[in-house]
């Protein structure tokens, strides 16, 4: 398994939407360059800008490149690194779907919420370091 963080590309012009001056009228995750693309985690970079970490099969051939504003629109991670995202994103995701049942069965979820909030603040101070 490899892992990267990657931005999204701009279908019409097959360039990478790293900058905040980007606005495509239709974007996708690289799936055509990346056989096996398997997005896990959506949040933004210190710009503000969308970035995804995702799974690749071993087969599928990346590297990191570097765009010219100096971002890395493709960025091979470690698992570490890769996990430093991860674990703070997904168990946010999770605390958020505990919230949502308390609510659901009509329970206060305030702490549920907040604890949610702080591992996700966590995943992006980590996904913003990488």
């Amino acid at each position: 398994m490899q892992y990267i963080k990657h931005y999204y590309v701009d279908d019409d012009h097959n360039t990478f939407c790293c900058e905040t001056t980007s606005n495509p009228k239709y974007k996708r995750h690289p799936v055509k360059e990346y056989s096996g693309l398997d997005v896990k985690v959506w949040l933004t970079d210190s710009e503000g800008v969308d970035v995804m970490l995702a799974q690749l099969p071993d087969t599928t051939s990346v590297s990191t490149i570097t765009e010219d504003c100096g971002k890395n629109s493709i960025q091979v991670l470690t698992e570490t690194e890769y996990n430093t995202v991860w674990t703070p994103y997904s168990a946010a995701l999770a605390l958020y779907g505990e919230a949502m049942e308390a609510r659901t069965a009509g329970n206060e979820a305030t702490a549920k919420e907040a604890e949610a909030q702080t591992k996700m603040d966590e995943a992006t101070v980590a996904i913003r370091a990488l």
